[in-house]
């Protein structure tokens, strides 16, 4: 893994002069999804229909598809990470959209290796730079898009630190106070305290308004990836600091994705959860050195018939998953760290598909 990281570490520092172009999101172009913009991933498919105007937005953030030798992509469309991109929409963000109105900014996200790696400065600048532009792309929603409508956040990984750091915007206080349904900040380790200073709390129940949910996927028996071994150099928001710091991290605020609370017993993930997206043509999704995109064809998303899956959460706040559907995925783990980020969604998407709906259920008695 550390010769992977290394491939892919950029060789200078981090410079201003290096970004070549802001984001205007008042215009289309700036947004991977937004309601009614042509010729993007998030079409209906079988499982899921978009229809007409929602009564809820949803405010989504990708998670890190950028693993070139610049600390921050750009809006270079014809890129490999924007096919990332439409595979994450395709994956993740079609969760919430039969109840909400999807936004999802571009943005000029860091690269991997600037979260993956201890680069200091050049890592803390890198994802500044990202954040500005969720920041501000999340201010034209509100401004422009969003009407009024109740908001849930949703993000993965990067995306998820981000968010993170948008909820503790004094700026947005009073929006999250008053419209949050719930944030879904999945994939990024998220500290009880953190939550705790923002007056904000883990989800305990299935319908709750105004809660954060966040879970990191594990396999049974994995070490302890947060803390001492893959991510112990993932940087993290430090809101009484004001800046990214690589402190060791506390207690967890995590959630099980069948209970949607925090206890730690074992549950079967109810069937029709896990799904694949079925798609058409050369895909570069995995290939991270790739450099121009290959535009395949989402043709569907599908649940996985055989699907065999339990989960709890450990003692150390990770989701600890197992059986034969967490069985067949580590046969491919390259890393062999039992690390299951990369599926915290398509594992546990339609449990949040029908998650979302009992919120804005709830809400709307």
């Amino acid at each position: 893994m550390d010769d992977f990281l290394d491939s892919i570490t950029p060789s200078h520092n981090f410079l201003e002069e290096e970004i070549k172009q802001n984001p205007d999101y008042n215009n289309q172009s700036f947004w991977a999804a937004i309601p009614k913009k042509e010729n993007f991933s998030l079409k209906d498919f079988q499982l899921i229909n978009y229809g007409d105007d929602k009564k809820v937005d949803c405010f989504f953030v990708h998670p890190t598809g950028y693993f070139l030798k610049q600390w921050n992509s750009d809006f270079n469309y014809d890129c490999a990470s924007y096919d990332r991109v439409n595979f994450n929409l395709v994956t993740q963000a079609s969760a919430y959209g039969e109840i909400c109105n999807i936004y999802a900014p571009h943005y000029r996200q860091a690269t991997y290796a600037a979260i993956a790696t201890n680069q200091k400065d050049n890592s803390h600048s890198a994802l500044n730079l990202a954040y500005s532009d969720i920041k501000e792309a999340f201010r034209c929603f509100i401004k422009n898009y969003n009407a009024h409508k109740p908001i849930v956040i949703a993000a993965h990984s990067q995306g998820s630190l981000h968010c993170q750091r948008l909820l503790a915007e004094d700026e947005f206080k009073e929006i999250f106070k008053t419209k949050l349904i719930a944030a879904y900040l999945i994939g990024y380790p998220l500290e009880k305290s953190y939550l705790d200073h923002l007056n904000l709390s883990v989800s305990k129940s299935p319908s709750d308004t105004g809660a954060v949910i966040q879970f990191c996927t594990v396999g049974s028996g994995a070490s302890n990836v947060t803390l001492g071994g893959f991510r112990k150099r993932l940087k993290f928001w430090k809101v009484d600091q004001d800046n990214f710091v690589l402190d060791k991290i506390g207690e967890l605020a995590s959630t099980n994705p069948v209970t949607w609370n925090s206890d730690h017993s074992w549950h079967p993930v109810p069937a029709n959860s896990f799904i694949m997206p079925k798609f058409g043509g050369k895909n570069v999704f995995f290939d991270y050195f790739a450099t121009s995109r290959t535009n395949p064809e989402f043709k569907d998303i599908r649940f996985i018939e055989d699907q065999n899956l339990e989960v709890r959460l450990r003692d150390d706040g990770l989701l600890e998953s197992r059986g034969t559907t967490v069985d067949r995925i580590l046969k491919k783990d390259f890393t062999g760290n039992k690390d299951l980020h990369i599926w915290d969604y398509q594992l546990f998407w339609g449990q949040i598909k029908q998650n979302i709906k009992q919120r804005v259920a709830f809400l709307s008695d």
